[in-house]
Order: structure tokens, then C-alpha cells, then sequence
């Protein structure tokens, strides 16, 4: 296999050559850059036929399980190819869509400006955090809660017995939670 795709790789090289030696000067050096080389030319497809016309030049037996064997890598690396320009046109077309982000140039603030912003937004954060998550109370009806707690475990077939067990409770949290709004309110 190695020797066949060696061969694949230089069969033009012989036929690009100048036939006639009439001239001996040196060649001409032409280098090209691979980024100067189009995208549709870095990848070259071999029909059939010039596969069959290769084995056939040098005589070479090769079982038609290799014959089917490469065709099938053949056939798998175009696949890949397809896929990998179809990702790349993708990927193009996403980042000539996204904008790139440019600041304008009234948009520039000072260090100092920036340092102030953070001190202010710090600021409001431990005010909220005060007016609302670091206000602990303790449970002014935990004495209720208990009671109606006592009062199922005994009436476990007659719960309506705790109904004005309830009531209260419900009157304490209203009471209760009056009293935070108020207290925040004026905080």
C-alpha cells in the first residue's frame, strides 16, 4: 500500500518535467506559500479509472479487497473533507455575523471613576443584604406552632379540635410579620 500511495503522490511529477534538454541553464525557482494556495486545491480527488489505469501501468496485482479497501478510505476522507468545509463555512459565516466590540471613545472612564462605580455598587449590596438577608428574628410563635403540634399528636383521628389552634397561630404570624415590615420600613 505504502509503495502504491508513494507512487500516487509523484505519478505527475515525471510527466511535469522538461522533455528536451536543449536548455542548461538553471531553473527558475517559483516558491508558493501555502496560504497563498486556494482552498479547493489543497485536496486532489483520483477518479476510478486513473486508480485503474495506475495498477494497470505497473502491473501490480492487488486483490480486490484492497481495491475495495482504499476505495472505502477514499470514500470516507472526501466525506471528512465535505464535513470539515462545511464546519469552516460555518464557522466563517458565525464570525463575520458576531461584531466584534469596540469601545467608542466617550465610553472610556477613568480608573478612578471605575474604582468610585465599585465602591457605590458595594455599598448598595451591604444595605440590602442588611435590610433583608442578615435580619434574623426569632420565632415569636413557636410557642403556637408547639401547642398545635401537641394538639394533633393527641387528636390524631379528630383534628378539628386543633381549628382554634390554628386561628391563633395565624393571628401571631400576621402580627409578626407587621411588626418586620414596619421595623424595615423604617430602616
Amino acid at each position: 500500500h505504502i509503495n502504491y500511495l508513494r507512487y500516487l503522490r509523484t505519478m505527475g511529477a515525471g510527466q511535469s518535467q522538461e522533455q528536451s534538454n536543449e536548455r542548461h541553464d538553471s531553473p527558475k525557482i517559483v516558491r508558493i506559500e501555502r496560504t497563498e494556495i486556494p482552498e479547493e486545491y489543497k485536496t486532489v480527488g483520483v477518479s476510478n479509472e486513473v486508480v485503474n489505469r495506475v495498477l494497470a501501468m505497473h502491473g501490480e496485482q492487488i486483490s480486490s479487497d484492497e481495491i475495495d479497501s482504499l476505495r472505502e478510505q477514499l470514500n470516507h476522507e472526501r466525506t471528512t473533507n465535505e464535513r470539515l468545509r462545511e464546519q469552516m463555512s460555518y464557522l466563517n459565516e458565525l464570525q463575520e455575523r458576531t461584531p466584534t466590540y469596540t469601545p467608542k471613545e466617550e465610553s472610556k472612564i477613568s480608573l478612578e471613576e471605575m474604582e468610585e462605580r465599585k465602591r457605590i455598587f458595594n455599598e448598595t449590596i451591604e444595605r440590602v443584604e442588611q435590610m433583608f438577608f442578615a435580619y434574623q428574628r426569632e420565632n415569636a410563635c413557636e410557642s403556637n406552632e408547639k401547642e398545635i403540634m401537641e394538639c394533633l399528636k393527641k387528636n390524631k383521628n379528630r383534628l378539628l379540635n386543633c381549628s382554634s389552634l390554628v386561628n391563633n397561630y395565624e393571628n401571631c404570624v400576621a402580627e409578626m410579620r407587621a411588626r418586620v415590615l414596619a421595623e424595615v420600613g423604617n430602616a
